[in-house]
């Protein structure tokens, strides 16, 4: 089960994923309740994401497929994504399938320090387009 919170004052979806993925079934139900839980925050532009990690494990038999979805996620249906609290584990298996299938793979102790991440890359891009308008004249 995967709770999904919106924090209007900062436009980012915060999700707690509740999940042990064991089979190629758990994985492929796993992502369709990310594609559908995020389909209410999608309306003008992919949705940024806190995923809070408490409560989330992936076993070796799911894990190449897991990657693969993730990466999927990521690329298709998440804006900037920041993973909270992932285990040691975690964080390897993240920056595996994140290297595998070009997916984002930043990660922070609290979901505020994940919001501040989110909000810094925002405010980076914003001074980039600025910079590429005044240079178009």
């Amino acid at each position: 089960m995967i709770d999904f919170r919106y924090d209007l004052v900062n436009d980012i979806v915060i999700a707690t994923v509740h999940w042990t993925l064991r089979t190629r079934d758990d994985v492929l139900a796993w992502h369709e309740e990310w594609k559908q839980g995020l389909k209410h925050f999608t309306l003008e532009h992919r949705p940024d994401v806190v995923i809070v990690l408490d409560d989330f494990q992936v076993v070796d038999d799911a894990l190449a497929l897991w990657g693969e979805y993730r990466a999927d996620l990521c690329n298709h249906y998440m804006g900037i994504t920041y993973r909270v609290r992932t285990s040691t584990d975690g964080r390897a298996t993240f920056r595996t399938s994140g290297a595998r299938y070009n997916a984002q793979t930043a990660d922070a102790n609290s979901v505020e320090a994940a919001i501040e991440g989110i909000r810094a890359i925002r405010r980076r891009a914003q001074l980039s387009q600025r910079g590429i308008m005044a240079s178009l004249g």
